[in-house]
């Protein structure tokens, strides 16, 4: 720790009297209690309850600050929104809020005069955080964030009233803490505050003493700065492996952080083991370490970056008003602004210095989640090599966390930007989910990240599965993805990782095109401006990327009115978006400069810039010269100034429902173009397919099976025409590579013969993988899920099925033809083999395989063994009197959970023709 600066402010008003505590409901409250912050005597109050300031006399106030203990819990919002208000004329008169964060907080408000006030501590009102997890039905640990919020004590650990003027929230905006928006709370007050201040620090003696006589005629209040740990460890770690945090500002103490942690890997297993062989890659994970604001050199920094001194500044650190309140605003917009680049040119930019120096890869993940501390998102992943994002799972009836995918878009757009081109993403973490999900399960998810521009999934989690006589095993506590080899589908998880590696391998062909470079502004990441829904004004029927005021001073160039980035990839227009309403002065004259050379621009005119350093005047006079260029388009959707630019959608379809959402990436190949499409609707969608391509022949690429198919197509205009149906939460490529010959305009791919159904009524011998409670066996003369059948060893199995059959085909099959065997209902992966041959294994819908060469005259053997997920055995260990046959780390289960269908549920048929 150490000393920053001692400053003294003249206070506005006398000096409050000391005012009783008391309870709305009469009871009396020690004034320590309310009034020295300490946690041990900290006051609870119920919610709905108020605490009565009474100052026996009228007084004047225009601040209020409050503070309480674990106030914000983590990933979640306070259990109230804390009200001030004033006794008068025998009503109780609203004064404003207290915004609620991590630390003390302040309300400011008009000069009120009263002998009583009051702090009322009513629900929660504010946007309410998107749910994290997806806890499964029945699971023993929940994970609703919104329901533990609330259920949060209301501790009370300082309550104070002011007569000065304040910066409301103060706290947040001086990096003690975060909010979504800055914007949202920044005051633009522009009379003169007449507050004095005095920059004591040369009057500080050695002892700690002040030397220095007061003038007459104020009251003065004197702050003294110095700085210290935070206290954060790092987490979740063993005891021998938890710590302090580093200094992230810091860059000479994250290299000796660095270099000793890596030393550490060095020592165990030798230094020819990390880089090129071993130990090839450091990942940071997503940033989780809270709130910072100073560092010993942040003064020096501070000048550096903003040009001016931040001395006389200090005091509004405490809220103190300097000059203006609109002034004292821009000063802590700057503070902020300095943070996040220090952020990321001393702790990203250090670590992957040192990585490099020792021959490792990055993969960088940055915010992740809303605004966990100051820092621009797309700026923290600059140095990465492979820059990440993450992805968690989401029950089927709710939907993805939008910040989520704001963060996967914003890894995508600084590789497209910079030129790496491998994304990688924290790929279907679950939580309170255990065992849960099957390959079908997780493909909705797997397709979201691939539509946003990843192609190297980094499952989360793998847990190593050190033994075999204890299974499912080991796990993160509730978190991550069961993803290893005690999963009861392991040894059938070849076709959906082919599906992962096939689709991530077409994903890293060629380069990302997108039209549409979109300034996300200066004030707010990617994942703050995206946490409670999508960003106002992105493109639908355009491919875009997200960019940044460091992107646009040094990544960029204009060359044939296109927009070109250092890392090859090439943008029509430049949308401004995001918080770009406010841009810095240096910020909208790159704007102009890309303009002058011949840029596209859509957007609106900004107000101003948000940083004290820029000249209202000069800002305002290019504005409106920018603005009066005729390549610049004032638009807030990003969809309609492009069709006024001239410019044609890249993608668009003719959709027959409102709610349809087909997402796509288009990757342009040395030889041709390449379109992923997914289908986020669980419904099937008969579509017309616009491709602004139209030179070249359209094939239909499936990552599952590995197949391509010609298409019917036509062109008209810019566009090649294709007829379409995805399949219910399906993706499909289609590729572009052959040349069209002279005059071919469009082609005309004969439809598939419909299709023949005979069902297959058979008696089928079920078999059961021993050691997981069930039987031997038993027969089934009509398919009904395991999870309904009268013997509870079955009802609650978990593991491989095989079911055994003897089927005659239908006549008129002639050899080698398709034959399709369609199971119906499966849970949850299915292996099939006929007469002894396997015929493939089905993991997704429809699930069907192809046994027309492996049939034969008369009586066939059909085998089908089935895997299903652990829920089902965990439960049933649960159960009154129930022998465990699981084992694992983590509470799961309760008894009543219900159980999963499992098992080869039907009908089965077989199908001619068709597909």
């Amino acid at each position: 720790s150490g000393p920053v600066g001692v400053y003294a402010v003249s206070v506005s008003g006398p000096a409050l009297p000391v005012p009783g505590f008391s309870l709305d409901d009469g009871s009396a409250v020690a004034a320590s209690v309310v009034a020295d912050g300490n946690p041990e005597t900290a006051h609870t109050v119920k919610s709905g309850a108020a605490l009565i300031l009474d100052y026996g006399k009228p007084v004047t106030v225009r601040s209020a600050n409050l503070f309480m203990l674990h106030a914000k819990p983590p990933f979640g919002d306070s259990p109230t929104t804390p009200v001030i208000e004033a006794e008068q004329g025998g009503q109780w008169v609203r004064l404003g809020d207290f915004l609620i964060n991590e630390a003390a907080t302040t309300a400011s408000f008009p000069a009120t005069t009263a002998r009583r006030f009051r702090v009322r501590f009513g629900p929660f009102s504010g946007k309410a955080r998107p749910g994290l997890g997806d806890a499964a039905p029945g699971a023993e640990i929940g994970f609703d964030i919104t329901a533990i919020s609330r259920s949060m004590p209301i501790r009370v650990g300082e309550i104070s009233l002011s007569p000065s003027r304040k910066i409301g929230s103060s706290e947040v905006k001086a990096g003690y803490g975060t909010v979504p928006d800055y914007y949202e709370i920044t005051g633009n007050g522009t009379d003169r505050v007449a507050t004095k201040t005095v920059d004591l620090s040369g009057r500080m003696k050695p002892d700690g003493t002040l030397d220095w006589t007061p003038p007459k005629g104020s009251d003065w209040r004197i702050y003294r700065f110095g700085w210290s740990l935070t206290g954060k460890t790092n987490h979740p770690a063993t005891k021998e492996a938890t710590g302090l945090e580093v200094d992230k500002y810091d860059p000479a103490a994250v290299r000796r952080y660095l270099e000793h942690y890596l030393g550490m890997y060095r020592d165990t297993v030798g230094a020819d083991m990390i880089g090129k062989r071993g130990i090839r890659a450091l990942l940071t994970d997503s940033i989780e370490v809270g709130a910072a604001n100073w560092t010993a050199n942040l003064p020096s920094e501070f000048k550096a970056r903003r040009g001016y001194d931040i001395t006389p500044w200090m005091p509004a650190l405490a809220g103190e008003v300097i000059g203006s309140e609109a002034e004292t605003e821009k000063f802590l917009f700057d503070f902020r602004a300095t943070l996040a680049e220090m952020l990321a040119d001393h702790h990203y930019g250090t670590v992957a210095k040192v990585a490099h120096e020792n021959g490792m890869i990055v993969y960088g993940e940055a915010l992740e989640d809303m605004r966990p501390l100051i820092g621009d998102d797309l700026a923290m992943r600059k140095h990465a090599d492979v820059p990440m994002a993450a992805l968690w799972t989401w029950a089927s009836n709710a939907g993805p966390r939008a910040t989520l995918i704001g963060d996967m878009k914003g890894a995508a757009s600084v590789a497209h930007v910079y030129g790496q081109n491998l994304v990688a993403a924290e790929s279907m973490t679950s939580a309170a989910a255990p065992w849960a999900y099957a390959p079908r399960d997780l493909k909705r998810v797997i397709d979201l990240e691939f539509a946003h521009g990843i192609n190297r999934p980094v499952i989360h989690t793998s847990v190593h599965q050190p033994v075999d006589d204890k299974v499912p095993g080991l796990s993160l506590m509730i978190f991550g993805q069961y993803f290893n080899r005690h999963e009861s589908w392991a040894e059938m998880a070849k076709p959906w990782v082919d599906y992962l590696s096939r689709t991530s391998f077409m994903l890293q062909q060629g380069r990302n095109h997108a039209d549409v470079a979109f300034f996300k502004g200066e004030e707010a990441p990617v994942t703050a401006l995206a946490a409670y829904g999508p960003v106002p004004g992105l493109p639908t029927r355009y491919a875009y990327d997200y960019i940044n005021a460091d992107m646009l001073a040094d990544a960029f160039r204009a060359e044939g009115g296109e927009l070109v980035a250092k890392g090859g990839a090439r943008y029509k227009a430049l949308v401004l978006g995001g918080s770009s309403h406010m841009m810095t002065l240096a910020t909208l004259r790159r704007i102009a400069a890309l303009v002058d050379a011949g840029v596209t621009v859509i957007g609106q005119k900004p107000k101003g810039s948000p940083s004290l350093k820029d000249e209202a005047a000069a800002f305002a006079a290019l504005a409106d010269r920018l603005w009066a260029n005729p390549r610049v388009i004032a638009e807030s959707d990003s969809d309609t100034g492009m069709a006024k630019a001239g410019i044609a959608p890249d993608l668009h379809f003719t959709k027959p429902k409102p709610d349809s959402e087909i997402l796509f990436v288009h990757r342009k190949l040395a030889d041709g173009e390449a379109y992923f499409l997914n289908n986020r609707q669980n419904r099937e969608e008969a579509i017309e397919a616009r491709f602004r391509v139209t030179d070249k022949v359209p094939e239909l690429w499936d990552a599952i099976t590995g197949e391509t198919t010609p298409l019917s197509f036509s062109v008209s205009g810019e566009h090649t025409v294709i007829p379409m149906t995805l399949a219910p939460e399906d993706a499909k490529f289609v590729v572009f590579r052959t040349l069209k010959s002279a005059g071919i305009s469009d082609a005309v791919v004969a439809a598939t013969a419909s299709a023949g159904v005979t069902p297959l009524d058979l008696s089928w011998t079920v078999s059961f993988q021993p050691g997981r409670g069930a039987p031997a066996s038993t027969m089934m003369k009509q398919l009904a899920p395991l999870n309904e059948h009268a013997d509870p060893g079955i009802r609650y199995f978990s593991g491989i099925a095989t079911y055994t059959a003897r089927f005659t085909p239908p006549k008129g099959i002639k050899s080698g033809a398709p034959l399709w065997l369609d199971l119906g209902q499966v849970g949850d992966v299915a292996e099939v083999r006929v007469n002894g041959n396997p015929a493939g294994t089905v993991w997704f819908a429809p699930n069907r395989v192809d046994i027309g060469s492996l049939i034969r005259k008369g009586a066939n053997t059909l085998e089908v063994r089935v895997a299903n997920v652990w829920v089902n055995r965990l439960i049933g260990d649960k159960q009154p009197g129930a022998k465990p046959v699981t084992f694992t780390a983590a509470p799961t289960y309760k008894p009543d959970a219900p159980l999963r269908p499992s098992g080869l549920i039907g009908p089965v048929r077989l199908v001619t023709g068709g597909k």
